[in-house]
């Protein structure tokens, strides 16, 4: 397991000028374009998303009271509570309202083309069993609490608001389990090539 924290993340502009994303991380690094990103976005404001055409975006809220998504002809979506997430096309036109002031959210985007994605958000009151064994790479996000990790050769991480661990088959099966009472929510994404 290799664990990224939040003072880690490096401050990049969004793709349209619009605000700020920390970067956590992007395969491959710069200036290739990358096969998937994660990272962590400010909205101060409400305005338009960047445009990722060929890319899959998956969005999950992280604090504040939550955002009201526009996609056009495709809908739109809110999400009000802490480690509620939406899956979308990249290439949709995209805009934001605030729903009551600044919100963060974690964003997971990968290209269509090149990666598989499979990802989800759990509230977690038990442990949970994250499989990592059919994925090159699998991320688990703690978006609430705190979160401890434990893989098959006994090794233990703690994650704490937004920091991420970045696991490999050789992790095994991780048992992951609330640090305390905190309400904890963790969102976990396995990639792989297509």
């Amino acid at each position: 397991m290799l664990i990224m924290r939040t003072a880690d993340y490096r401050a990049v502009p969004w793709k349209n000028g619009g605000g700020i994303t920390r970067e956590i991380l992007r395969v491959p690094p710069e200036p290739t374009s990358f096969d998937w990103r994660l990272s962590l976005a400010s909205i101060a404001s409400p305005g338009p998303f960047s445009s990722f055409d060929g890319y899959h975006r998956t969005l999950v809220l992280v604090s504040g009271a939550g955002v009201e998504l526009d996609f056009g002809q495709h809908g739109r979506t809110q999400l009000t509570t802490a480690g509620q997430m939406v899956s979308f096309d990249g290439a949709w036109q995209t805009s934001c309202t605030l729903l009551d002031g600044p919100s963060t959210d974690l964003n997971l985007i990968v290209s269509q083309e090149r990666i598989r994605l499979a990802s989800r958000a759990v509230q977690l009151t038990r442990a949970e069993l994250i499989q990592t064994a059919e994925w090159p790479q699998t991320l688990v996000c703690c978006i609430s609490g705190a979160a401890r990790l434990t893989n098959t050769a006994g090794e233990v991480e703690e994650l704490r608001e937004v920091d991420v661990a970045r696991c490999s088959p050789s992790d095994g099966t991780i048992t992951c389990t609330p640090r305390d009472s905190t309400p904890t929510c963790v969102f976990v994404a396995g990639l792989g090539p297509r």
